[in-house]
């Protein structure tokens, strides 16, 4: 008979049998520097950025060298660009934009924070040869789960990859 599941930042996982295949499993979570640092699995790396278009490389680098030895690194860095970017571009009075990877073996959950109040997460329909509007499109269509919270200290938009 199965667990049940297990709730942890805002979406739930259905723990797997075994050692070290679970939320808790790890060391714990911490603040990377994002220089070299991979994330064990069950473990959580975390860095803020300014809220500036050439903060963007820095956060898909950090997405990158977490993840470095992952399958979906790839997918998992661009769609951290994409909601990177979108922070940088929307969210108008933030300040800052915290990343947040964490791994459960094969699964990753991604975090991007900006400390910014106004105004929502909010879906775009791109038509044509528009230039923008395609980012949560993009999310949707690679991402096996997504979503946003607000809070009072900021919006939160977060997406899992298997």
């Amino acid at each position: 008979m199965p667990a049940a599941p297990i709730t942890a930042i805002g979406t739930q996982w259905a723990p797997r049998s075994g050692p070290g295949s679970g939320p808790g499993s790890g060391s714990g979570s911490g603040s990377g520097s994002g220089s070299g640092v991979h994330a064990a699995p069950g473990t959580a790396q975390s860095r803020s950025f300014a809220r500036r278009a050439e903060e963007v490389p820095l956060a898909r680098r950090f997405v990158r060298e977490v993840l470095a030895d992952h399958p979906g690194s790839m997918d998992a860095e661009l769609l951290a660009c994409e909601l990177v970017t979108n922070a940088v571009q929307h969210a108008a009075d933030a300040a800052a934009v915290t990343v947040t990877v964490t791994r459960f073996g094969q699964f990753v959950h991604v975090d991007v924070m900006d400390d910014g109040r106004a105004g929502l997460p909010h879906w775009r329909e791109a038509n044509g040869h528009d230039e923008s509007g395609r980012g949560f499109q993009l999310v949707n269509e690679l991402a096996h789960r997504w979503g946003f919270l607000r809070e009072p200290a900021g919006t939160c938009v977060w997406f899992e990859i298997a």
